[in-house]
């Protein structure tokens, strides 16, 4: 058994996925929503029995190991090596040095740099700046929850990270640096950001004093894109998929307010708005989204943007708004009831009006005119009938506006689209499904007798070398890799799930239609290879087709002239 295969025993598929997905028993199996392409009817399909989560309609997903490296966006080795840990498989080399990797370096000096920072804050000649975060109603155990920092020395971390056997060049390139013994983030409060499973991967520095900036940020890296990454994601992700709802505010200090508030559902963005990658991680958890962003010039731009992104994702979609306030964090020092608020929050219509209604005056036809052609620029990007039908009929009734009317408008409008047909996929070539069905039901005896030719006679066929190997000592086909377990292991369950209702004698139909398809091809190989040097009007052609004519109805083919 092999390092993997070990560490693939020992883990539970289902439990796996479960932190991922939203998951509904489905006979023996579960089915969920892919996580790895938009769809609405559940194809995930996740086998205990044969510890395997896949989709069949997209062809992603595996194993654990390959489950674990396409949702988190792993390499092999560092996936191999989260799961060794959780199934107390111990792995004799270090992964990231064999295979001359530096990640494991940077995930290191940012775990090293992140409890410095959290050290440092609580050390005596600090007091100052812990009392800032205290002044501003945050709790130590939210401190600690949330691993808050201060950088005190410009030195220090640098020297303790070389006490730890780090190079200068690595220290510095990590992005916390700016030169040697320079901290990036000298003199400021520090908010670790981390990746889903909870490794820090970027620092956001905020200056508690007068000079600007005001938020320094980690540069872009290997392992941190922000456009990809929501601040508390890794503390909120369980209460998000408990409650069915997620509340996207600005930056730290919002997130960490509302998750003290006992609101522990909020995460924060780090750009200007939702990104698509963001929507990507938020649909794998919950179809509710609350956003709350600032309530100046540019955080109204920026939800306008999020919209934009949230349209046809098949969300339900919200906009909070504070009132006489700029934020969550200032909302709820100064009182406010935050839950309250949103249980009133606004659907995209009503907030688009809201806020054309500080330009016009909605009770005057202008300004009816004038917001209804804000609200087409809206309409055009939504695609679901549905949807739109519901807006406009909101539309309809706060601006007192006939439903008729706005359609009709609204076709006028719209840009012509090109609509592409989704097109099933074709699925696993007919080759491996026969492979599955020998290795699942155990035809190997039933194979060998009805097929025609002989094993290394089918190599030719694209897949062909997946039988073969099944004919061959495991070890050695597992050994050389020509083989994908994971595939072939999904193909099984394509078929079981395909078969489920069906008798023995009816699956066995089928398999031998798979191999009828198998042998006629390699029968229309051998035609061509025999007849196609043989000049036709010799009496050798006509013996040679007779020949292969009897061969080709003993198999049911029937073999036309030339």
């Amino acid at each position: 058994m092999s390092i993997s295969q070990e560490i693939e025993s020992k883990i539970n598929i289902v439990e796996l996925a479960g932190r991922y997905l939203q998951m509904k028993k489905a006979g023996v199996n579960y089915k969920a929503l892919c996580p790895f392409h938009a769809e609405k009817t559940p194809s995930f399909t996740i086998s205990p029995v044969k510890n395997l989560a896949y989709c069949f309609a997209c062809h992603h997903g595996g194993g654990p190991i390959r489950f674990l490296m396409e949702i988190e966006k792993m390499e092999f080795w560092e996936a191999l090596h989260q799961l060794a840990k959780e199934a107390g498989v111990e792995l004799k080399t270090d992964y990231y040095k064999e295979r001359g990797e530096k990640t494991g370096d940077i995930y290191d000096m940012h775990r090293i740099a992140t409890d410095f920072y959290h050290e440092e804050i609580k050390w005596e000649e600090n007091y100052e700046k812990l009392n800032y975060l205290l002044k501003r109603g945050i709790s130590p155990e939210t401190i600690d929850r949330f691993k808050l920092g201060y950088s005190g020395n410009p030195r220090e971390l640098f020297a303790r990270l070389k006490d730890k056997g780090f190079t200068e060049q690595n220290i510095i390139e990590s992005g916390i640096f700016v030169g040697p013994g320079r901290d990036k983030f000298y003199g400021r409060i520090i908010f670790p950001i981390a990746n889903f499973a909870g490794h820090t991967v970027a620092f956001t520095g905020r200056i508690i004093d007068k000079w600007e900036p005001k938020y320094l940020n980690s540069p872009v890296s290997d392992i941190f894109n922000k456009s990809a990454i929501l601040y508390g994601f890794h503390l909120a992700k369980s209460t998000i998929a408990k409650e069915q709802s997620v509340i996207i505010v600005e930056g730290q200090m919002d997130t960490v307010t509302l998750h003290q508030a006992g609101i522990y559902n909020a995460v924060g963005i780090s750009g200007t708005a939702l990104t698509k990658e963001h929507i990507t991680l938020i649909k794998r958890f919950t179809k509710k989204v609350y956003l709350c962003l600032d309530g100046d010039k540019a955080g109204i731009e920026a939800t306008f943007k999020s919209l934009e992104n949230l349209y046809n994702e098949d969300l339900d979609i919200y906009v909070i708004t504070l009132p006489d306030a700029k934020d969550p964090d200032e909302f709820i020092k100064w009182g406010g009831d935050f839950r309250e608020e949103t249980k009133k929050a606004l659907s995209p219509v009503a907030f688009y009006i809201k806020e054309g209604a500080k330009k016009y005056d909605i009770a005057e036809m202008t300004g009816k005119k004038a917001i209804w052609e804000e609200l087409k620029k809206m309409l055009k990007h939504i695609r679901n009938p549905i949807e739109i039908d519901a807006y406009i009929r909101e539309i309809g009734k706060i601006l007192n506006l006939t439903t008729d009317v706005l359609y009709s408008e609204l076709k006028s409008f719209r840009e012509k689209r090109v609509i592409e047909d989704t097109r099933k996929q074709s699925g696993f070539d007919r080759v491996e499904l026969l492979a599955g069905y020998i290795r699942l039901y155990g035809y190997f005896d039933l194979f060998l007798e009805k097929f025609q030719y002989t094993l290394s006679d089918g190599m030719s066929i694209p897949s062909f070398f997946v039988i073969k190997n099944l004919f061959s000592e495991r070890e050695s086909w597992e050994k050389d890799g020509n083989v994908d377990l994971d595939r072939l292991s999904a193909i099984e369950l394509f078929i079981e799930e395909e078969n489920a209702t069906l008798s023995k004698d009816v699956i066995t139909q089928k398999f031998l239609e798979l191999v009828g398809y198998v042998n006629k091809i390699c029968f229309e190989q051998e035609k061509k290879s025999l007849l196609s040097q043989i000049d036709p009007n010799s009496a050798e052609y006509i013996v040679r087709h007779r020949e292969l004519q009897e061969k080709g109805k003993q198999m049911g083919i029937k073999l036309n002239r030339g």
